[in-house]
């Protein structure tokens, strides 16, 4: 929900989507950035109480935001202040999150663990902000920052009463091991590892064309189709949902397919998808673009983040997961930031159409070149432990 408030609130203040791309540049930026520290510290410290704190830090964030904006005290500069101060704890907490999830299952379980893991986020996309739409039209901006600050009682509860081999420092970890230094271990052990450096690749190319598509929706909304209310809540949660749809035929076919295949077919209809939601002469064809949207990123995340966990070695499992999360996190502010500025010049309609453009050619050239083919690596891995 307090993602698609966010650009809402900012497009609502300014009418501007270069504001728009510059507060999603300080809000994902950060993430880049505490994604080594992040990552560093899930190797090694306990995972369960890092997350405790940020989960914590992260309440307080979207309580300042419903303050300012329930005050009526908030400008672009201050959403995006604490916006910046969110992807800070943030990008700190993801690769604990995901460095947690094998403490969680078995390794044989590890690939549903982890596609289990993907779909309930696309799901929290479906519903947060479906339901934000409703909140924001019913009660204003405001109410969706509060129920988002609600909403992490529920997160720190489960914190504090599940239980995992979390409870010390991971085993593998090289405790005296100094920051930097182990970052470049990570790095290098990434560029020896084809599978990751193909993952790492195609995350660039999803995060930094398609992705920004998603904090527009609030300028589709407001100035494409003038919704409010319920068919507002649609659009912001229609890729959500399309990822649910695709959910049970993704968790059918994913353990039998080859890697390359999917990750490919699934980039292809995404860079598709963006295409047609620029096109969409309508509100309802941009509704099922957007689920084809939906649904082709959450074969593409599922694809990678199995490909990683399979393939990593355990020691360095959350430096590397920081790192990939850097390329992420890294090459979806520069999109958000350029999307913007030149919506402003050509339109929003022709960057969209134009990014989706270049998806596909991306994905074509990595297919023609056969670095998907690397992938393979994570079907030996999975195969293996399907098997033991």
């Amino acid at each position: 929900m307090q993602n698609a408030a966010i650009p809402f609130a900012v497009f609502e203040i300014s009418g501007r989507t270069a504001a728009v791309g510059t507060t999603g540049l300080f809000l994902y930026l950060p993430f880049m950035v505490m994604g080594a520290v992040g990552g560093i510290l899930a190797d090694r410290y306990a995972r369960r109480r890092l997350l405790l704190l940020t989960q914590i830090l992260l309440m307080v964030t979207a309580g300042a935001l419903w303050i300012l904006v329930s005050s009526d005290a908030a400008s672009v500069a201050s959403i995006t202040a604490v916006a910046f101060v969110s992807g800070l704890l943030g990008g700190l907490s993801v690769p604990v999150w995901q460095a947690f999830v094998v403490e969680l299952v078995p390794r044989s379980l590890l690939l549903g663990a982890v596609t289990l893991n993907s779909t309930q986020f696309n799901a929290a996309r479906a519903l947060g902000p479906f339901l934000a739409g409703l909140v924001i039209a019913a009660g204003g901006v405001a109410t969706a920052f509060m129920i988002n600050m609600v909403s992490f009682v529920a997160v720190v509860g489960v914190l504090v009463v599940i239980r995992s081999a979390g409870n010390e420092a991971p085993s593998g970890s090289v405790v005296g091991e100094r920051a930097l230094a182990g970052l470049i271990r990570a790095g290098r052990y990434m560029r020896s590892q084809p599978a990751i450096v193909a993952c790492c690749i195609s995350i660039v190319i999803v995060a930094g064309l398609g992705s920004p598509l998603f904090s527009f929706l609030a300028v589709y909304g407001e100035e494409e189709f003038t919704t409010t209310g319920f068919t507002l809540g649609l659009l912001f949660g229609a890729a959500g949902i399309g990822s649910l749809l695709f959910a049970p035929l993704f968790l059918r076919v994913a353990p039998r397919m080859p890697r390359a295949r999917l990750l490919a077919g699934s980039m292809g209809l995404y860079g598709i998808a963006t295409v047609l939601v620029g096109l969409s002469p309508g509100y309802w064809f941009a509704i099922i673009a957007l689920m084809i949207f939906g649904g082709s990123y959450l074969g593409i995340a599922s694809t990678i983040n199995t490909t990683i966990q399979l393939v990593v070695r355990d020691d360095l499992r959350g430096k590397v997961i920081a790192l990939y999360l850097m390329c992420l996190t890294g090459s979806l502010p520069v999109g958000l930031l350029l999307w913007g500025l030149i919506a402003e010049w050509v339109g929003l309609r022709a960057v969209t159409v134009a990014s989706g453009v270049l998806a596909v050619i991306a994905t074509a050239v990595l297919w023609f070149s056969r670095r998907f083919e690397v992938m393979a690596q994570a079907d030996r891995a999975r195969d293996h432990h399907s098997r033991s």
